[in-house]
């Protein structure tokens, strides 16, 4: 208790000493002259970088990094994020959607399941539902408003949190203008696919104001996967001075899709892999966000950064079922007796639906400052900074007669319902010691969690039982960079990474026998960056992770997938490259990863045995990505590339016969390519482009998370933006 009160009184007065609104100011792109996919290093920086979630120069960063600028995005084109974080040595994707809303990212091995493994921001700020209690990524910024995209990984991600087992990913969206703005952005392609963007805005020196819209439609990777999302965001920044301003965002995200969590069993599978049985499952989101930064910078050497953010998200999934084991569903009278999942069609319009109401209520307060000082015979840059965050979830589910009812409709029966509250205070202290070509960094971060579950409801019956899970994690770091020149860089590094029990599955107060530990991770990783010219660019990562309590999704207990355990401890290594050479009109650009280990290092802990030196699932062992780039015309430049994903295994049990339910079995590698084609028209600002994703519309499975689910095929789409 004593230390619980200490750690709070301590965000406490952090906090109320920075005499400040939040706001997180904008900064410039990091390292503006950095290559599109640039690993990272940085100089000691005097600016708080707060939009971004990395320093002005890379350096020194003793950690891993990547940075997919603008000038990237624009070669690419991409039609989501998917196809932009295959970029980046290390980090896998898992097709769930066309336009990647669900997001199933894994970095250096880890569980892709809703990238909840890696933190997911917008400017700084988390975007998960529920950063510490519930993970699941649901959204991300439609690229059209995306300046870059950042990710941090190793010692140097100990200013940011939780879920820091497998790095960080940063969403950097379009600051409001310095001057006039209006911009329009249209594509259209197959399968229905259609996206707008407008942007409108105006600014001078000490203020400027914009609203960015964007829209988006597509039909889907299977039939009557028909999605529409609408994003709007105003943007406000204020100078108050010459050492303050403040920075305001305000957004609104709706989604609506007919996405379903079913897969298919193999037999449907081999007949048309973008079948859909169920036809009436349906997927809705809606989410408002707030964002204040207000930044005193007094001098050259001290700069503070406080923010109070917000976010009010409801999302709801509505699953047609073609099974079930819930007795208040189960009707013998209708057929539906929890037969098996090989016959959807006779079952689906039998055994009714289930409805997964939740929403989710976030706000926080966060002051970051950035002090540089010299002693002990070079600079020092001390980074310190406190959060106090606050969570609140509801969590209903709901068993419905028909396939297509509703939470009103006659006959349908609460399941289970809970209630969900997070009080998280972090705070964290980095010091970077700078002689010479040496950098020493040391740091270390806190985290103190308490998350209450209450239980109103448990299958159809009445509970209001209460359990509470408290924890208090030290997350230490240290690296070190040697810089002889400004063509030689190589760093080292180690950290303790941390990821909190998920309450909904993890501690539930009707079966505390069941609960999951935390994850934890201690992560080593060298690493050299080299420049032998202004026109290449060569860098390689190596890294050991092991993972303790590693939390585990699939069969190997006997049950479905979407079951989880402990599966003790678990070991990552590998070997990350990157790199790019110029030369004139033609460019080249590679990534290489080896993820030679990912083995479970001992049984799994509810007296299953068997999976001890198993490969940990979604995992593949060899991931490439090669881009070229030509210079076609005068204005005119065409991007050729290519994707590699290694076989993976889809439990930890490593199945490799395909089973007929399709839950369990090898999911072979793949090999996609795409192009690009942008072509600026002369005398204006006005650039027509062309894009095609799967441009060979290759056939594959993506995942086997409840049955079978194909990639996506081929989408071509052509557009235009313009300024005017």
């Amino acid at each position: 208790m004593t230390k619980g009160l200490g750690l709070r009184l301590g965000v406490g007065l952090g906090l109320a000493t920075s005499l400040s609104l939040p706001a997180w100011a904008d900064t410039a792109q990091p390292n503006g002259s950095a290559p599109v996919v640039q690993a990272g290093a940085v100089r000691i920086s005097t600016a708080v970088v707060v939009t971004g979630i990395l320093p002005e120069d890379l350096s020194r960063l003793p950690g891993s990094s990547a940075i997919i600028d603008q000038e990237r995005l624009e070669a690419m084109n991409p039609q989501s994020a998917k196809e932009v974080l295959r970029l980046v040595p290390g980090v896998s994707v898992t097709e769930e959607d066309a336009l990647g809303l669900k997001l199933n990212v894994s970095v250096r091995g880890l569980n892709p399941r809703r990238s909840s493994r890696t933190l997911l921001m917008e400017d700084g700020v988390p975007i998960q539902p529920a950063p510490y209690a519930d993970p699941s990524a649901h959204y991300y910024p439609p690229l059209d408003r995306v300046e870059r995209i950042e990710l941090r990984r190793g010692s140097g991600q100990i200013p940011y949190g939780p879920q820091s087992v497998g790095g960080m990913i940063n969403f950097v969206t379009q600051p409001a203008p310095a001057g006039p703005l209006a911009r329009l952005r249209l594509e259209a392609g197959e399968r229905g696919f259609s996206s707008g963007h407008l942007a409108l805005g105006s600014g001078h020196d000490s203020f400027g104001a914009g609203m960015f819209l964007t829209r988006k439609s597509v039909d889907g990777i299977r039939e009557g996967h028909d999605t529409d999302v609408t994003d709007a965001v105003l943007r406000a920044r204020i100078d108050l001075g010459e050492t303050h301003s403040l920075d305001l965002k305000l957004g609104s995200y709706a989604e609506s899709t007919g996405l379903t969590e079913g897969g298919l069993n193999q037999a449907r599978f081999d007949i048309s892999p973008y079948y859909n049985p169920f036809k009436d499952d349906h997927f809705e989101l809606d989410r408002k966000s707030a964002q204040m930064t207000h930044t005193w910078t007094p001098d050259a050497d001290f700069s503070l950064a406080t923010q109070i953010y917000a976010t009010d998200l409801f999302r709801a999934s509505y699953r047609q079922a073609d099974t079930s084991v819930d007795p208040m569903v189960a009707n013998p009278a209708t057929g539906c007796t929890g037969a098996a999942r090989t016959n959807y069609e006779v079952f689906a319009p039998l055994c009714g639906n289930k409805m997964r109401p939740r929403s989710f209520e976030i706000k926080g307060v966060e002051s970051r400052l950035q002090w540089q000082t010299g002693a002990l015979g070079g600079d020092i840059l001390l980074d310190a900074g406190a959060r106090a965050h606050f969570e609140d979830t509801d969590r209903k589910r709901y068993n419905g007669l028909t396939p297509d009812a509703r939470e009103d409709s006659p006959g349908t029966l609460l399941r289970d319902h809970n209630q969900i509250q997070t009080n998280a205070y972090s705070g964290f202290l980095t010091a970077a010691w700078t002689r010479g070509d040496l950098t020493l960094t040391l740091g270390i971060r806190v985290e103190q969690v308490e998350t209450t579950n209450t239980s109103l409801a448990a299958n159809f019956v009445t509970t209001g039982l209460t359990t509470t899970h408290q924890e208090t994690s030290w997350l230490p770091g240290a690296g070190i960079v040697w810089a002889p020149s400004d063509q030689l860089s190589i760093f080292a590094g180690v950290h303790r990474g941390f990821a909190p029990p998920r309450p909904d599955r993890d501690f539930d107060p009707n079966a505390p026998f069941k609960r999951v530990k935390s994850e934890t991770s201690t992560e080593t990783e060298i690493g050299v960056r080299l420049r032998p010219s202004n026109d290449s660019r060569l860098e390689a990562t190596v890294y050991n992770m092991r993972l303790e309590d590693i939390i585990v999704e699939g069969a190997l207990v006997g049950g479905r997938s979407g079951s989880f355990v402990n599966a003790g401890e678990a070991l990552h290594q590998g070997l990350e490259l990157s790199g790019d050479w110029t030369l004139g009109p033609v460019k080249l650009l590679g990534a290489y990863s080896y993820l030679a280990t990912a083995r479970l290092e001992s049984d799994v802990d509810l007296g299953a045995s068997g999976v001890r030196g198993n490969r940990i699932p979604y995992a593949p062992e060899h991931m490439a990505d090669v881009a070229l780039q030509l210079g076609i015309l005068e204005g005119a430049d065409l991007e050729i590339g290519v994707n590699y994903v290694g076989e993976q295994f889809a439990n930890a049990s490593n199945t490799t016969v395909a089973s007929a339910d399709g839950l369990s079995g090898l999911i072979p590698s793949r090999t996609l390519w795409r192009a690009s084609l942008n072509v600026r028209l002369p005398d204006s600002d006005t650039r027509i482009f062309a894009t095609a994703e799967n441009l060979t519309d290759e056939v594959y499975i993506s995942s086997r998370v409840d049955g079978l689910f194909a990639g996506n095929p081929r989408l071509l789409s052509f557009g235009f933006v313009t300024e005017f």
